[in-house]
């Protein structure tokens, strides 16, 4: 009798001990947030959301990862930072949202090298873009480069895709098959290449609570808009949606901005702004689960979809000039069908 108490605490060691081997643990301490609670955002090898309470800046946080898993950070409303996390690995948190510290192994403290190099080089523009493109160059299987990619060139004000189409073609092969160079490589080849998708089916509920399906656009040319109150872009895009709303009013053109917000009045705050009443703001809160998100293969925001009266993709990522251009043209083809169908009705019936 004397040996189990024995066991037991050996069995305890030994479950302790492997419980922590298939973990990963986040910990930290992060100065002024603007909220108790952070968002996280799971990008490989699935999409997913989840949330991080703090207590007085901070919080741990615990997951048992299948596989090598990426998740980011939203900090605040200007500033993302990914986290790489895998078995029986830890990484610590300090500083502030604009200046933070990260503390770990592997593509950790990659990611932490990089953005200590990086910071010293701020100033100076084409030193900095040089460094970018050799710590990518360096190390073509580092996840690190989804991050340095996505902040130092897809976030430029006018991005060089030539440039970051070059970079991908630079790296791993198992970085090129992740959910987020693949949406990036589509993004790119969308500007020139046409596509031939449908949407199935539109139905959704706007800010005033009125239902927006296919019936309540039919006949009409879509701008289906994908943005969200704490994506700095996809705002900036919102306000430039004002100048094609102006110009394309007199067509059969309708824009719906579908928002991939999770809180309400934030949501209603950024929407009510400006001119953006205009046109159909639509949000169910389920952010990346949302289903027109996932039958659109949306892997990125700002992004939106011109579609057709049959419900065909006509063009991706359409802005500004271009949008409007394509919007005239086809709905200047459309009444010239329109002419011909009706010249034909009249010789049928003067017969």
């Amino acid at each position: 009798m004397r040996k189990l108490p024995f066991f037991l605490f050996t069995l305890v060691v030994l479950t302790s001990s492997c419980g922590k081997k298939n973990t990963f643990t986040l910990e930290g301490t992060i100065k002024g947030l603007p909220s108790d609670t952070l968002l996280v955002f799971y990008q490989e090898p699935n999409y997913k959301l989840d949330t991080i309470i703090l207590s007085k800046g901070k919080f741990t946080y615990t997951i048992t990862p299948d596989t090598f898993t990426i998740f980011s950070l939203l900090l605040d409303k200007e500033h993302v930072l990914p986290i790489y996390a895998d078995k029986g690995e830890k990484v610590t948190l300090s500083g502030t949202a604009d200046d933070i510290e990260v503390k770990g192994k592997g593509e950790n403290e990659r990611l932490a090298n990089s953005m200590r190099h990086l910071r010293t080089l701020e100033n100076e523009h084409n030193a900095l873009t040089a460094a970018v493109d050799s710590l990518i160059k360096a190390y073509p299987q580092s996840y690190t480069n989804l991050y340095l990619i996505e902040k130092y060139y897809v976030q430029d004000t006018l991005p060089d895709y030539q440039h970051i189409d070059q970079l991908i073609k630079g790296l791993s092969g198992i970085l090129k098959d992740t959910p987020y160079i693949i949406g990036l490589q589509n993004k790119l080849n969308d500007k020139t290449e046409p596509t031939n998708q449908r949407v199935s089916n539109i139905a959704c509920t706007d800010k005033d609570g009125k239902d927006v399906n296919w019936n309540s656009v039919r006949g009409k040319y879509i701008l289906l808009d994908f943005w969200a109150s704490w994506n700095k872009e996809s705002i900036a895009e919102q306000d430039s949606l004002v100048t094609v709303q102006k110009a394309l009013k007199k067509e059969k053109f309708v824009i719906i901005s579908l928002s991939l917000d999770l809180d309400r009045k934030e949501w209603l705050a950024k929407c009510g702004q400006k001119d953006t009443t205009q046109w159909k703001q639509v949000c169910d809160f389920k952010a990346w689960n949302n289903a027109l998100v996932k039958q659109c293969g949306i892997t990125r925001i700002p992004a939106n979809l011109l579609i057709g009266p049959n419900k065909q993709i006509i063009g991706r990522n359409l802005r500004g000039k271009k949008l409007i251009d394509k919007v005239k043209q086809l709905t200047e083809q459309d009444r010239e069908k329109e002419k011909e169908a009706e010249h034909a009705r009249k010789r049928v019936h003067n017969r």
